[in-house]
């Protein structure tokens, strides 16, 4: 009927415009990190000439100069984290041969501080020995996204849960929580860019762009979620096929 086309016509142009949205941001964020490239090159320059010209002198300011170039490394790597965002097929590396269930724990190892913090007790099953080739940062950006999303869920706490299993034709690994659970009316757009329900906290980008990569990767990212229960989040990724 009518309100069914009208429906479908304000979502596809929701999507359109959301797409557009990014695709300025990307452009926006990549021009803003090359600008800020070029007085990044010229402070780091003139630092490094001051330091040949002061020769032995150099000693007296050493400790000044070392916080320069820190501080010029962190802007540094602050800006190639910038164009990883508004450039990801530019930046994500050559697709290597990895093991999800050694990602998986690394990322638990990242995250703890975290974990801890908010008195979660965190409960590992890593049974998977498959190998998928895709970047590992581009899978650790995905854990770290679902493990720090299920520790917001769980603001007093509670269990997080990590698992990794060989499937026929992969590998699946989930990661659960016992909080808050999702809304269905919430469900529906938690892969929409930009859609967060963390208000000022939150970029609404996590989930998007972890669909982005598990989805290039040839996997598929699925949820399950029972309000007042908690979530569990399960990601499937394809076995290199000469595994």
């Amino acid at each position: 009927d009518r309100r069914a086309a009208n429906r479908r016509i304000e979502r596809t142009t929701e999507r359109l415009i959301i797409s557009e949205k990014l695709a300025a941001i990307g452009e926006i964020t990549a021009s803003v990190a090359h600008e800020i490239n070029n007085p990044v090159a010229v402070i780091q320059g003139n630092l490094d000439l001051a330091r040949s010209t002061l020769g032995d002198k150099a000693e007296e300011v050493s400790e000044e100069f070392r916080l320069i170039d820190d501080q010029v490394y962190r802007i540094g790597v602050i800006v190639s984290k910038l164009l990883q965002f508004a450039r990801p097929e530019e930046y994500s590396g050559s697709a290597n041969l990895i093991t999800p269930s050694e990602v998986v724990q690394d990322c638990i190892v990242l995250t703890q501080h975290q974990i801890d913090m908010a008195g979660i007790q965190c409960q590992m099953s890593i049974d998977s020995a498959v190998s998928v080739r895709m970047s590992r940062t581009e899978l650790q950006q995905v854990v770290v996204n679902l493990i720090l999303n299920a520790v917001h869920a769980m603001p007093n706490g509670g269990v997080l849960g990590v698992a990794t299993s060989d499937c026929e034709g992969g590998v699946n690994f989930s990661i659960s929580d016992t909080g808050t659970g999702i809304p269905p009316d919430v469900r529906r757009r938690i892969f929409d860019p930009f859609f967060t329900t963390k208000q000022a906290q939150g970029t609404g980008l996590g989930l998007s762009i972890s669909q982005q990569i598990v989805t290039r990767a040839g996997g598929r990212i699925t949820v399950v979620s029972s309000v007042g229960e908690g979530s569990c989040f399960n990601v499937y990724l394809p076995a290199e096929k000469n595994h």
